[in-house]
């Protein structure tokens, strides 16, 4: 028993020292990074869209890497709520979105965050789940049937919601600019 549990620790560590690597940002395109690190509803589906086009749905502690055109883009993500980020990204960029699940009502509901400062942002989650996992991926069909399903009701609800909250006083939109970048290092898991 001894020795198995060794065993497992020894793998474990092993396991975390080869974890893959980030890799950069292609040349011409920009990347965002939705990290899903904690584990709150964690059973719960969110749909992540960039604008009105479908680029992922996913359970639990998870991340997906999503390369885009340079440029202005409408980020978001439906769970109970509904949660926006305008950006701005550049070309040869890696940007960072923390998905943040909550206690909803009926079920979970989140909070996107863009990663402004990686100095001062507690990332130690983020860079363990980078570390352990590779990024969710999704053929076009499975994303076809995602679009399908969303694009009844719920794409024309959360534009509508948009529009809503866009401009009052109260504007819960997040911004992610271009400069707010991170590195591969700084999403690099090291045990310090």
């Amino acid at each position: 028993m001894k020795y198995m549990l060794l065993g497992l620790i020894s793998l474990l560590q092993f396991s975390i020292a080869t974890a893959q690597e980030i890799a950069p940002a292609p040349a011409d395109k920009a990347v965002v990074i939705f990290a899903r690190a904690k584990a709150l509803g964690a059973a719960i589906k969110f749909t992540y869209f960039d604008g009105e086009k479908v680029i992922g749905r996913f359970n639990g502690p998870k991340y997906l890497r999503y390369e885009c055109e340079p440029g202005e883009h409408l980020f978001w993500a439906k769970a109970e709520n509904k949660s926006f980020v305008e950006a701005n990204v550049e070309a040869g960029k890696i940007y960072l979105i923390e998905v943040i699940p909550q206690m909803g009502a009926l079920r979970a509901s989140l909070r996107l965050e863009p990663v402004q400062d990686p100095s001062t942002y507690k990332l130690k989650k983020i860079q363990k789940l980078l570390a352990r996992k590779d990024s969710e991926s999704f053929t076009a069909e499975e994303l076809a049937k995602v679009q399908k399903k969303m694009e009844k009701k719920v794409l024309r609800v959360g534009m509508e919601r948009y529009n809503e909250l866009k401009g009052t006083e109260t504007d819960k939109i997040k911004q992610l600019t271009t400069e707010m970048t991170v590195s591969v290092e700084d999403l690099t898991y090291s045990k310090e």
